[in-house]
């Protein structure tokens, strides 16, 4: 049964993947489940990821959110749902070379991270594959080859730009609701963009 879709606001026009869509092979599924959802959005900003939660809530349908698509539990993508994927919000900036600042974008994949920041002689502790997302891997704690020298991924997330269930925006740190830093960092199940 296919659901019916009521029309995308003109923040998503272009970013949505239909069945019939010639990108929809390969946006369906993730690493580890084949599955079929009645549309991917493809937001490259936060405010479109806001458009986007609130466009997937207007359809009440299930909801996935995708980085990278590799968690065993096969969680971000569905069977006639919405799958909000991140991979289009993949930018690497390296905001204070000193002080060992970059800014990453959930939907950056960790060989394009190393790729972005070795010319700087910089590197994260990440995962055990590049392709890997760097969302799922950093909410979930971020174990990978370098984690005995250098710590899990999660423990160096010093801020976070999240986009809360209720549709708001909200900037997360030490000083700025450090709850919500602290469950960003792998608090606990559910916590994890995958």
């Amino acid at each position: 049964m296919t659901a019916k879709l009521s029309a995308v606001p003109g923040l998503l026009q272009g970013r949505i993947v239909v069945p019939g869509d010639e990108r929809y092979r390969l946006l369906r599924s993730t690493y580890t489940t084949v599955a079929a959802p009645a549309a991917v959005l493809l937001p490259a900003s936060a405010a479109e990821v806001v458009a986007a939660l609130g466009y997937a809530r207007e359809q009440d349908l299930p909801l996935s959110v995708r980085s990278g698509g590799h968690g065993l539990s096969g969680r971000s993508s569905n069977d006639g749902g919405v799958v909000i994927d991140l991979s289009a919000m993949n930018r690497v900036e390296v905001v204070d070379r000193a002080a060992r600042l970059v800014r990453v974008e959930a939907g950056a994949r960790w060989a394009q991270v190393a790729q972005a920041l070795a010319p700087h002689g910089l590197a994260i502790s990440s995962g055990d594959h590049g392709n890997v997302g760097v969302g799922g891997l950093a909410t979930g704690g971020g174990i990978g080859w370098l984690v005995r020298h250098y710590g899990l991924t999660a423990d160096r997330i010093r801020a976070a730009e999240v986009v809360l269930a209720d549709g708001s925006l909200v900037r997360t740190d030490a000083d700025h609701d450090p709850d919500l830093l602290w469950a960003v960092r792998g608090a606990g199940s559910g916590t994890a963009l995958w």
